[in-house]
């Protein structure tokens, strides 16, 4: 992690230095500008962030502490290890959010699922039990569940899951004996990850095993917050228009709401394009953050 200050106490600024892998990215350590977009991995998240944020600080004199962790991208460690700054008066951390504010996160859910079969030889399919067939069948019973109906008002989408991972069968001469499913699930505020886990361990009853990798309660900042307040009043000085959102990924606030500090998700850039082989950046917006933060950063609490 690397850790700085300015003064004592002020908005604590978080964000982090780690990429998502490049797996199969066809140029991953290679960033350009095409027409009115900065075009490379990890130019949404987060590297755009932090060049608005390292351009605001040089224009701005207000406490400030900040926080640029490592490890986001898998399990959270950079940001778990943060101990709080004394007097921060809440924290913002900076993501894609096509510069809405985002007050609130969604929980989730890591799931490693195995089916199990029965083998028989692959032109008489109906002798065995295809894993791979029951594996889909308890995919869309578990798309069918409560929670995927959830709403909230923040959010585009209340409660969904994503088939990351499948793997199964050997040969298309047998019936898969084995299949092996990984997902993600998330769900709004208004659920909890106690109860959305119940629910998948109902829809998944019939899996060989059903294993819970991550678990996270979704959270919400009230809206009478002085680090929200303070955002949106920086959103108006520098000529946006005030719009909210839901952040619908684990982020960095998690671990600091988990701490007691009141935060709040904000950036430019899309979140779906985020993880893809072509993540692009408009510059506007990237322009855009930078002023909301110049301000945000000289603002009195």
């Amino acid at each position: 992690n690397l850790l700085a200050a300015r003064g004592e106490g002020g908005p604590w600024i978080v964000t982090h230095l780690d990429v998502f892998p490049p797996y199969e990215h066809p140029q991953p350590f290679a960033a350009r500008v095409e027409g009115e977009e900065l075009v490379g991995r990890g130019a949404v998240d987060t590297k755009g962030q932090i060049a608005a944020l390292l351009w605001a600080l040089e224009r701005s004199t207000g406490p400030v502490q900040v926080a640029l962790v490592v490890d986001e991208e898998q399990l959270g460690r950079g940001s778990e290890a943060l101990e709080v700054p004394p007097g921060v008066v809440g924290a913002v951390v900076l993501e894609p959010t096509g510069l809405r504010i985002a007050p609130a996160e969604a929980g989730s859910l890591g799931l490693s699922v195995l089916v199990a079969g029965k083998a028989a030889h692959g032109t008489m399919p109906w002798r065995g039990t295809s894993a791979v067939d029951l594996a889909f069948a308890l995919y869309e019973r578990l798309l069918s569940a409560h929670f995927t109906s959830h709403s909230h008002p923040l959010f585009e989408r209340g409660g969904w899951v994503n088939l990351g991972r499948i793997h199964g069968g050997y040969d298309t001469m047998v019936v898969p004996t084995r299949c092996e499913l990984e997902m993600d699930v998330g769900f709004a505020p208004g659920l909890s990850a106690e109860g959305v886990a119940e629910e998948v361990h109902e829809a998944l009853a019939e899996a060989e095993a059903v294993q819970i990798t991550d678990a996270w309660d979704p959270w919400e900042t009230p809206p009478g917050a002085e680090i929200l307040a303070r955002l949106e009043e920086a959103v108006r000085a520098a000529g946006l228009s005030l719009r909210h959102w839901g952040m619908p990924s684990w982020t960095d606030a998690a671990n600091l709401v988990r701490k007691g500090v009141e935060a709040v998700v904000f950036g430019a850039g899309d979140l779906a394009v985020a993880h893809t082989w072509r993540e692009a950046l408009p510059l506007a917006q990237l322009h855009s953050l930078a002023q909301v933060l110049s301000v945000f950063l000289d603002t009195d609490c």
